[in-house]
């Protein structure tokens, strides 16, 4: 029995679509220099209908949301995106409009210290496998992060229960996955692109094993990564009562393989890599920021554990 993990045209005119608004916005080193969320590039994928995919409203599911969080991290596009799509899966659509429209921020994760907090219109706490619509009890204190996202701490009261948030958190896991695999794939062709250009001792770098090596080690755990997480979007598509434990399967691999591709994309690149005008940090920055949002790591391998009866 084999599967089809190649996306439909509409899904890959959709991630066409993303690519192209992400190079015309200029997303890349130095976007985020003077505003953490450019507000042409937010307003350009809620025109896109990518800030409401998975909704009634806007249409969609996994897949598309995959498939456009690949491309979103092959240019380290930053916001609110998993936190988006989680509140999607969970709010009403009256709730959820101006998160879709672009005219607000949603913020998901566990208080005190919650995503985009001092930017946020919207504020989902989730807790365990249950969800809460809240809102801040006082203003949210800024908070320095990695990538220079407006973190916050902040105490929420709870508006209303949202429900069992087990479906939403696979989606936010599958998401993360997709854009993870998307941004290490970039930073691992990138590199390699490098290591055959530059030159030292007459040689290009390539053919050094030290280098070599562990590039194709990466890229082998990329591709593993994004079959993982086209995986888990068709198992949420499908309802398949395996997705929780697919989708979590999928963000601790492309967790994985995303740190190391960006820890081997910087060793490849040498000084250059560590500039904030280089090539690869602004990617490595939102790879580390990413994989701590919305929801923690830990829950993912909790999930695993589960699945396996440990």
């Amino acid at each position: 029995m084999s599967l089809d993990l190649s996306y439909s045209a509409e899904q890959s005119e959709l991630a066409r679509s993303v690519d192209g608004l992400c190079r015309r916005c200029g997303a890349g080193a130095g976007f985020t220099g003077t505003d953490p969320l450019p507000e042409q590039y937010w307003r350009g994928l809620a025109e896109l209908g990518v800030l409401g995919l998975g909704t009634a409203a806007g249409g969609g599911g996994a897949l598309e949301i995959a498939a456009s969080m690949e491309q979103l991290g092959t240019h380290g596009a930053p916001g609110p995106l998993v936190g988006t799509f989680v509140a999607g899966a969970l709010l009403d659509p009256a709730e959820m409009e101006p998160v879709s429209e672009g005219r607000q921020l949603a913020s998901v994760g566990q208080p005190p210290l919650m995503p985009w907090a001092t930017r946020a219109g919207v504020f989902v706490e989730i807790d365990s496998s249950e969800a809460w619509l809240s809102r801040p009890a006082g203003a949210p204190e800024p908070v320095d992060t990695t990538a220079g996202e407006p973190w916050g701490r902040v105490e929420l009261e709870r508006l209303r229960p949202l429900g069992d948030a087990t479906a939403a958190v696979a989606l936010g896991q599958t998401a993360t996955a997709a854009y993870l695999a998307g941004a290490a794939q970039h930073l691992v062709e990138i590199a390699s692109q490098y290591a055959t250009d530059r030159v030292q001792f007459n040689r290009p770098i390539a053919t050094f094993q030290a280098i070599s090596h562990p590039l194709a080690s990466c890229s082998v755990s990329v591709a593993a990564s994004r079959i993982m997480a086209r995986a888990a979007a068709c198992a949420l598509d499908n309802r398949d009562p395996d997705a929780p434990a697919a989708a979590a399967r999928a963000r601790l691999s492309a967790t994985a393989s995303a740190t190391a591709s960006a820890y081997q994309a910087h060793q490849t690149f040498g000084a250059i890599g560590f500039t904030i005008e280089g090539p690869v940090a602004h990617v490595s920055l939102r790879i580390r920021q990413l994989s701590l949002q919305p929801i923690p790591v830990a829950s993912a391998r909790s999930r695993v554990l589960e699945s396996l009866g440990i």
